[in-house]
């Protein structure tokens, strides 16, 4: 089973002040939580899970992204996209 959607890191959210002045980067957890968080909606439960193999390709500046989830037996395949490139992969495995 697979989901494609849109995530959006609002560009005035308080964290961008210190992550970082001037050059805002949405951290990296928040873009693992985003991918547990739209998990539940195919049924997956992130409690106690293990992230692996997430990598960052680009640095992430707030804004409107698209992603895709697939579910396997045990994990989630995770992809965040600007246009057609990834710019984050990673397995969440239960």
């Amino acid at each position: 089973m697979q989901t494609k959607g849109t995530f959006y890191f609002d560009p005035a959210d308080r964290i961008y002040e210190d992550h970082f002045p001037g050059s805002p980067v949405v951290p990296g957890s928040m873009i693992v939580h985003a991918f547990s968080e739209a998990g539940k909606t195919l049924g997956f439960t992130a409690d106690g899970c293990t992230i692996e193999n997430f990598r960052f390709r680009e640095f992430v500046p707030p804004g409107e992204y698209s992603f895709s989830i697939e579910l396997l037996p045990d994990r989630l395949k995770c992809r965040l996209y600007r246009g057609d490139k990834a710019l984050v992969t990673g397995v969440l495995k239960r």
